[in-house]
């Protein structure tokens, strides 16, 4: 990502949420982080594979036809006359589906209701977890799913469904809205719901403890640059990987067990096309403040919740997020440059 479910960048939805972080699963703040970047490439007119340049209209047909080749579900708010569905699908699996009113272009930068669709292992625990947080609102959907929204952020909802590894976001520019849509039950799926026992789960989405030589190896392995905040020896390096190519190394001091649900040093890469222009993007966003990088970064990280630090680098194509339980030491850590590629 983004104390979020349900966090911040990424086509997810252009919202403005507190990541909520959960042991094992940074990719929380990714989520919301997603959708709020997305929209904030469209408002500055940024291009990227995640942007609107892959924007298109479709029909109902075609996105059951789409739920069926990807082979999972995608979410929408089912059928509204007189609107344009608009699909946009990024590099990392994400799908969103846009209703435009009548006499919108499909790419239009204006922000309008969007329903995301995001790869995330573990996505029902990770949601329920988010629920046991102060100020968050929850509402149980059917096919046993739960959907959460935070008092701070009206206009974005995230849910989830068991043995699901796909969290849902719907976004409504107007507070309330998306609340009020999922809640009346409007929130329904293409494709298939029910997890089949015939598909285990899929390989590398546990938390494993890694030697240094083993992350050392990791950018080989996975194919692409893996970040880090450099070596602790004291401390145990837990790894969690996706099949969408999102890495997450775990800092866990002694005697933390591997899989803990408490919260430790994370940082967390994600495959971003454009990474850079979409940090500049939400960094002029209100309650954003920067950090400068070095080697030519910029870090963002929200006010309310300074916690979770979103950066990248000039020419990469990657973004980092930086998640401490002292803000403090999260920020230090960032702005020291302590944060860089493994290898």
């Amino acid at each position: 990502m983004s104390e979020q479910p349900v966090s911040k960048p990424a086509p997810p939805a252009n919202v403005t949420r507190s990541p909520r972080f959960r042991a094992g699963a940074l990719a929380a703040v990714a989520v919301v982080v997603g959708l709020i970047l997305w929209l904030s490439l469209r408002d500055t007119g940024g291009s990227s594979s995640q942007g609107p340049s892959n924007a298109t209209a479709v029909s109902p047909d075609q996105l059951k036809s789409l739920a069926s080749s990807v082979g999972h579900p995608v979410f929408w708010l089912g059928p509204k006359p007189g609107e344009t569905y608009e699909l946009t699908r990024t590099s990392n699996g994400s799908i969103y589906v846009r209703y435009l009113p009548p006499g919108v272009d499909v790419g239009s930068k204006q922000a309008y209701l969007t329903v995301a669709t995001y790869p995330f292992p573990a996505a029902y625990p990770a949601i329920q977890n988010v629920t046991r947080e102060k100020g968050v609102q929850t509402v149980h959907l059917p096919h046993r799913g739960l959907a959460e929204i935070a008092q701070q952020d009206k206009t974005s909802v995230h849910a989830a469904y068991p043995g699901i590894d796909y969290q849902v976001e719907v976004f409504d520019p107007t507070p309330g809205n998306a609340w009020a849509f999922v809640k009346g039950g409007q929130l329904t799926a293409v494709g298939n719901l029910k997890p089949s026992s015939s598909n285990p789960a899929q390989p590398g989405t546990t938390p494993t403890a890694f030697t240094l030589a083993d992350l050392k190896a990791l950018p080989a392995t996975v194919g692409h640059t893996v970040y880090w905040a450099g070596p602790k020896r004291a401390d145990t390096y837990e790894v969690t990987q996706t099949t969408s190519g999102q890495v997450y190394v775990r800092y866990l001091p002694r005697g933390a067990q591997v899989g803990t649900k408490d919260p430790y040093l994370s940082v967390a890469t994600y495959p971003f096309s454009g990474a850079l222009a979409a940090i500049q993007a939400v960094s002029k966003k209100p309650n954003q403040a920067t950090i400068k990088v070095p080697g030519g970064g910029l870090a963002v990280y929200d006010r309310k919740h300074p916690k979770s630090i979103h950066l990248a680098f000039p020419g990469s194509d990657f973004q980092i997020e930086v998640f401490d339980p002292s803000p403090v030491k999260a920020r230090r850590l960032v702005a020291a440059g302590r944060i860089a590629a493994i290898g």
